[in-house]
Parts: C-alpha cells; sequence; structure tokens
C-alpha cells in the first residue's frame, strides 16, 4: 500500500456526530447509503450490544484511505486509538452519520465524501492538494468502547492513579538503588547539587542560560543541549543549533521542576534534578516523543549565565 502523511487532529477531539436515515440502493456494491455522500458495509454487527448514541464518547480503530488506497491515517501506526463524542447532525454526509448506526464491538467499511470529511469535519480551509474535491475516502472502523463521559472520567481517573503509584515505587528503587538520601522538596523535586555557583543567585523574572541533558529514570537520553552528548546518545540533529538554553524564569516557559530548581542555582552552579511527573509532563507529554506519562524525568543543568 502507497502511504501518505495527513495528520488531521480535530478529527480525534472535535469531528461532530450526526443522525441519519437509510438510503435507496447504493451504487457501491455491498455498501448501503446512508445518504447523499456516505454509504456502510458491516463486516461485524453486535446488535445486542450497547448501541451509539448522542453525547456518548466512542473509542474506535480506525485506517482510511484515498480511492487509489493510499493511506492517510491509521491507528495501528498513530499508537492510539480515536475517541469522538457522538453529537447531532450538522450536514448531509457527514461520516459521523455512521457511527449513531453501530454498536459497541461493530466493524464497518465506510465510502464517504473526500470534499465534505476535509472542509466540514476537519474543518481544513482548503483541500489536501493530492485529493480531488469529487473524490470518496476509504475507512475502516472498529468500535471497541461506547462509554458516557462520566464513565470515561471515572476510568481515566483510575488508570492516572494506578499509573501514579507505579511511577512513585519506580522512583522509589532507583532512589534506593543509586543511594540517594537527599529529601524532596513540597513539589516533589530532588535537588542534588553536583558544583556550588560563585556568581548571581537566579531569580524569578530573569533570563537564564542552561546547559542541560534529560534522561528517564533507565538512563535513556531523551534531550541535550551539548553536542557531544547527543553524538554520544543517538540523539544528534545537525539541523540544530547546541547551546544554552535561553529563558525567563518562573514565567511557566519550562516545566515546573525547571523553574523550582534552576531558582536554586547560582551561575556557575551545577546540579541534578530529580523531577516527578507532577511538575514535569505529568499525564500528557508530547505524543510520540520517548517521554510517556507520568515519568519521572532527570536532568543534570549548569547555570551558565544570567542576562542582564
Amino acid at each position: 500500500m502507497k502511504k501518505l502523511s495527513l495528520s488531521v487532529s480535530v478529527l480525534f477531539l472535535t469531528a461532530a456526530l450526526f443522525s441519519c436515515g437509510k438510503g435507496g440502493n447504493s451504487e457501491y456494491p455491498g455498501f448501503e447509503k446512508i445518504e447523499e455522500g456516505l454509504y456502510i458495509n458491516f463486516l461485524s454487527k453486535n446488535e445486542s450490544a450497547k448501541a451509539v448514541e448522542v453525547g456518548d464518547i466512542i473509542t474506535m480503530d480506525m485506517t482510511y484511505s484515498t480511492e487509489d488506497d493510499s493511506v492517510l491515517f491509521e491507528t495501528a501506526s498513530n499508537g492510539q486509538p480515536v475517541q469522538m463524542r457522538a453529537d447531532t447532525a450538522k450536514y448531509t454526509g457527514d461520516i459521523s452519520g455512521a457511527f449513531l448506526m453501530m454498536h459497541e464491538g461493530d466493524s464497518a467499511k465506510l465510502i464517504v465524501s473526500a470534499d465534505s470529511f476535509f472542509m466540514n469535519t476537519a474543518g481544513m480551509q482548503e483541500l489536501p492538494p493530492f485529493i480531488d474535491s469529487a473524490s470518496m475516502l476509504n475507512f475502516t472502523v472498529h468500535i471497541s468502547k461506547i462509554q458516557t463521559l462520566e464513565e470515561l472520567q471515572a476510568e481515566q481517573s483510575s488508570k492516572n492513579a494506578e499509573m501514579q503509584a507505579a511511577e512513585m515505587q519506580q522512583l522509589s528503587e532507583y532512589l534506593s538503588s543509586e543511594g540517594i538520601t537527599a529529601s524532596p522538596t513540597a513539589s516533589g523535586l530532588i535537588f542534588i547539587s553536583k558544583k556550588k555557583g560563585s556568581g548571581k543567585q537566579a531569580e524569578a523574572g530573569q533570563t537564564v542560560k542552561v546547559n542541560y541533558e534529560g534522561m528517564l529514570l533507565d538512563g535513556t537520553y531523551f534531550d541535550t543541549s551539548v553536542e557531544e552528548v547527543a553524538k554520544a546518545n543517538g540523539l544528534y540533529n545537525e539541523q540544530r543549533s547546541y547551546e544554552p538554553f535561553e529563558f525567563t524564569l518562573g514565567q511557566g516557559q519550562v516545566i515546573k521542576g525547571w523553574d523550582e530548581g534552576i531558582a536554586m542555582m547560582k551561575v556557575g552552579g551545577k546540579a541534578r534534578l530529580i523531577i516527578p511527573s507532577n511538575i514535569a509532563y505529568g499525564a500528557n507529554p508530547r505524543p510520540g516523543g520517548p517521554i510517556k506519562p507520568f515519568s519521572t524525568l532527570i536532568f543534570d543543568v549548569e547555570l551558565v549565565d544570567i542576562v542582564e
């Protein structure tokens, strides 16, 4: 299969789901015409299971491609399922009309107007250059779960609590194995001074320059401002400029653990910051990156300068 890259983030968070009525015979063999620009072919149907209702949160696996079978998106490679909220109809032929015909556990193939999908559902200003306005898109979807918003929130809260407990256990084991006995601050930051600076004390509102090396608890490097460290750990990017990172301290431009830790240093000082997820990236780090939800981070930092 040919594969193209297309990011339609609106699909995950804001695509509306629409009600619809059944249409007549379809011009696509094996497919039922729901309405103009929208067709469905059930691969499996579980009518005894919970049906999708307006307001439900739907979790599903999804793949969609162009008429010539060029894959535009697939949850298998994206790493997470699509979640959408069922809602009322907004326009004729929206893909979401098909979802209101489905049940938990159902799988189906859908044929959807490309123009309607990109311009209306995805809210794009213009079609991608490789898409003909008269063409159709081919979807394959499997609904794995249907929940109320309250059920989803309760489930996520329980998962978060479990992941936070696991993080704290991993952190405890790391500190024990490394013989670290430094007490955490009220926020949970563990500050370990490596070299006391002799320059000015860093204060909120100042612009500071910091060299850093970022690691996970297992020692995996995920970022650094130091070229030699980047090369040694497979992070080197020739298009990047390796130099001290500059930011305004105490203004929320960096994670909370950095704002707190750098403010404990003087120019010329070096320290290790062990930063639990509650003052790092929490449950929502950058998707697809090496930092997973509820990850404690380690930064070896040097306060290089304070910009006057």
